[in-house]
């Protein structure tokens, strides 16, 4: 199946920008404090890898190509509906888990109280299919201040054609924390979703303030899609 998929990423922060991380109003470029540079690396990659129309196959990538993302990246096979294995995983991920991340569930990373969500948009990911940025906080301790960065997770096909498989990334506002992390989905920052419609279907960039399930969606749509109305008649 060919999808009508997102432009590529222009200028810093133009691939964050419906998360609500674009550039000023100068056209300054923002700072970097939660690891986005890296992110937009690897997204521009997942563009290359795209060529036209089509979403990437999981043996199209080469880890040489992203060698700035590579540890703090990872190859995710979904093996049930919410539920994705890290088959591949940078370096910096086992830092921040505390042990040797590849087999493990993507969820090990995320508290109980934030693993439905993930679920749910991990979902979204393969079914939709659609590329998926959750803004991440760890929870406040003693002595220990709160940490802030971002998942990112790109739709990837697998041997037979399925999107089955994800290139994600990990990027925190420090790059070697002092010990093992398990993350809440920010309830103070919103979702970045973009669908990739099939190829003839308008396609909706979804926005959604905060991680919390209670936000509603924000949608956008295309310039074209702007002139539509819904008239709804009760009665």
């Amino acid at each position: 199946m060919e999808y009508l998929l997102p432009p590529q990423p222009g200028g810093d922060g133009a691939v964050f920008a419906a998360a609500g991380l674009a550039q000023g109003a100068s056209g300054s470029r923002t700072e970097d404090p939660e690891g986005i540079g890296l992110l937009l690396d690897l997204e521009r990659y997942w563009h290359v890898l795209r060529g036209r129309d089509r979403l990437p196959v999981r043996t199209d990538v080469d880890p040489a190509r992203i060698d700035r993302a590579l540890p703090f990246s990872f190859i995710g096979e979904r093996l049930a509906p919410g539920v994705v294995r890290m088959r591949v995983a940078g370096q910096q991920l086992n830092s921040y888990l505390g042990m040797e991340a590849r087999g493990m569930p993507l969820s090990v990373f995320f508290t109980p109280e934030s693993r439905d969500i993930l679920a749910m948009q991990v979902d979204r990911v393969f079914d939709m299919p659609a590329i998926i940025a959750l803004p991440l906080v760890t929870p406040r301790r003693l002595l220990r201040r709160s940490l802030r960065g971002w998942l990112l997770l790109l739709p990837l096909r697998g041997s037979k054609g399925v999107v089955d498989r994800t290139l994600g990334a990990i990027a925190l506002d420090s790059a070697a924390p002092s010990s093992a992390q398990r993350f809440d989905i920010s309830p103070d920052r919103p979702v970045r979703c973009d669908p990739l419609a099939p190829r003839g279907e308008r396609r909706l960039r979804l926005v959604e303030g905060g991680g919390g399930a209670n936000r509603a969606p924000e949608t956008t749509l295309p310039q074209a899609s702007r002139m539509l109305r819904l008239v709804v008649r009760n009665g």
